[in-house]
């Protein structure tokens, strides 16, 4: 092996860039010289082979890089950028759990009249065809007036209301109403 094939073979293994007290020692692993030779010296020369290697930009002297590794190091970047505008994208993405909940929400807030009851109950049998039985099951206990106590905690407070009453006590600004304070 050549000693700037050498030097090659040990910035890669050094990630691409890295200082000459760190290139050296693996790149004598790769080429055969004398005991007391000028090594360093031939080695210090190779080392500015314009066609393969230069001092790092951005770092202090002593510190060298291969041209690739510019290369590399865009391409890496280029990569991250993409993966962090997917995973933005996949984030931005409502969970089943999350469209469901707010399916119940809109039924129940718009079907609340009597006269549209049977508009839910398509809703809880399309529900209940998705494979969503916990939310068709809730929904069905909304329309027969058997739902279960809503419990949400606010602060040092408990309020307990049925869903519906809690939903449009909410939005019409309210905080809910103060059932007792709990104890530390």
């Amino acid at each position: 092996m050549t000693q700037k094939e050498a030097l090659e073979q040990a910035l890669k293994e050094l990630g691409g860039r890295a200082h000459l007290q760190d290139i050296y020692p693996v790149a004598l692993k790769y080429i055969t010289h004398k005991e007391g030779s000028k090594i360093y010296d031939s080695l210090r020369g190779c080392i500015h082979d314009k066609r393969r290697f230069r001092p790092s930009p951005d770092k202090p002297q002593g510190w060298y890089e291969l041209l690739s590794y510019q290369e590399e190091i865009a391409s890496r970047d280029k990569r991250i950028k993409e993966l962090e505008e997917e995973n933005a994208q996949l984030k931005s993405i409502k969970t089943e759990d999350a469209f469901v909940e707010k399916m119940l929400k809109e039924t129940k807030k718009r079907f609340k009249h009597e006269s549209e009851r049977n508009k839910a109950v398509a809703v809880s049998q399309i529900l209940a065809w998705a494979g969503r039985e916990d939310a068709s099951e809730n929904l069905d206990e909304w329309l027969e007036g058997k739902e279960k106590p809503f419990i949400a905690v606010n602060g040092d407070y408990v309020f307990s209301k049925h869903v519906e009453n809690e939903i449009d006590n909410i939005e019409a600004g309210g905080t809910g109403v103060n059932i007792n304070k709990e104890k530390d």
